[in-house]
């Protein structure tokens, strides 16, 4: 009778339950994570406005006293000199290509660190959907060796088999017991792993039917760390042409100077001379780092162009082993049921019925294996080929 009202139950609650792109939607509108992530745009924003802004003017303010040696008497005077930073034609444009390159750069990191959240988020659930399912397994499988304990009890009282038989059966029945309660702890763990990494402050309920599948087929190689370590290079490359400029600020000066007998009135610029400090370092710096920045993109594609080539290898491979796994089991479950009945008629032995069962049991879980192993290539894949960009 609690069976009976158990199965609506769940059936209900799996009317509720969201599906995979339902729970990453949500996610990725409410991760408290992905919120400060984005606050990286608004920062650099601010910072290119560093980049391009003007230095501040200069204000002097003195005050003077005459005095005459004759008669003692003084006056006062004063002078006023306003100094204004100008920047020279050319670092303009170079601080404005810097200022987007820096821009730029903070959109691309922004992009990576959400395709990585849900790269993540994906490969957690296929984790916990794993464990759902040799959750699911290990009561079938519960509930087999019960079926062949209730069996051995029959025939060990109607004195067919020996109590030590019956003994044994009991004790798988245990074991597949313990076996269950271990995965359900395991999954319980996984499942909340998952939720604490989504950023959720609710605790929704989660289907694990899932699949995950090629969001485009033969898609060339754009992972997002290729886009951030272009936007690195060209970052480099505008802050190197920067650093090219040997001069980047004169100083305009007016003065106004107030005597007792006379006014004086002053315009002039200061030109720093580049002498001492003509800014090779700087400059040969900038370029290495722009140097450094290509080969590192260089080495980050080339290396990832091959994880995408054996993913797509090991997709097909791990498919074809689907099949061929699937039809095992379909054999192995034939050969369960003729064992049982042959059981049930005392004329196939307890350990050899046991033995069948394991071994449709492994399979299974082995099946379960090669499905997560695709689906983390599938990610894999879509991932490098850029399916997880914004």
């Amino acid at each position: 009778m609690k069976k009976r009202l158990l199965l609506p139950f769940l059936a209900t609650l799996s009317l509720y339950a969201q599906d995979f792109e339902q729970f990453k939607e949500e996610a990725l509108s409410k991760s408290p994570y992905l919120k400060a992530n984005a606050m990286r745009i608004e920062q650099s924003k601010e910072q290119s406005k560093i980049t391009t802004r003007y230095k501040n003017p200069t204000l002097a303010l003195e005050a003077s006293q005459f005095e005459q040696d004759a008669s003692n008497a003084s006056d006062n005077g004063f002078r006023i000199e306003l100094t204004q930073p100008l920047r020279l034609w050319g670092v303009d444009s170079d601080r404005d290509a810097l200022s987007q390159a820096q821009l730029t750069s903070a959109k691309e990191k922004v992009k990576l660190t959400r395709a990585a959240f849900i790269k993540v988020l994906s490969l957690k659930y296929v984790a916990y959907k794993r464990l759902v399912k040799r959750e699911t397994l290990a009561a079938q499988e519960l509930q087999i060796a019960q079926k062949i304990a209730e069996i051995s009890k029959a025939r060990f009282e109607s004195g067919t088999i020996a109590r030590v038989k019956y003994l044994q059966a009991t004790l798988d029945v245990k074991r597949a017991k313990n076996n269950l309660d271990t995965l359900t702890v395991a999954k319980t763990d996984a499942h909340y792993k998952l939720l604490a990494f989504a950023g959720l402050q609710t605790e929704p309920e989660l289907e694990s039917n899932y699949t995950f599948k090629l969001k485009t087929e033969n898609a060339p190689l754009s992972a997002p760390e290729l886009a951030v370590l272009q936007s690195r290079q060209k970052e480099a490359s505008a802050n190197a042409a920067l650093s090219a400029n040997k001069l980047e600020w004169l100083e305009m000066r007016a003065e106004y100077e107030k005597e007792p007998d006379q006014a004086i009135y002053r315009v002039g610029m200061n030109i720093p001379l580049v002498v001492f400090n003509a800014k090779q370092e700087e400059k040969k710096i900038a370029k290495l780092q722009a140097q450094t920045q290509q080969l590192l993109f260089e080495q980050t594609r080339t290396a990832q162009n091959f994880t995408l080539n054996k993913t797509v290898r090991l997709i097909d491979k791990l498919s074809a082993l689907q099949k061929s796994t699937q039809a095992l089991i379909n054999a192995q479950n034939e050969l369960l049921l003729m064992y049982e009945d042959g059981y049930k008629i005392a004329n196939i032995n307890l350990v050899e019925l046991q033995l069948i069962k394991n071994q449709m049991i492994r399979t299974q879980e082995k099946l379960i294996d090669i499905n997560t192993k695709k689906e983390n290539n599938i990610i894999e894949y879509n991932y490098l080929t850029g399916a997880y960009n914004e």
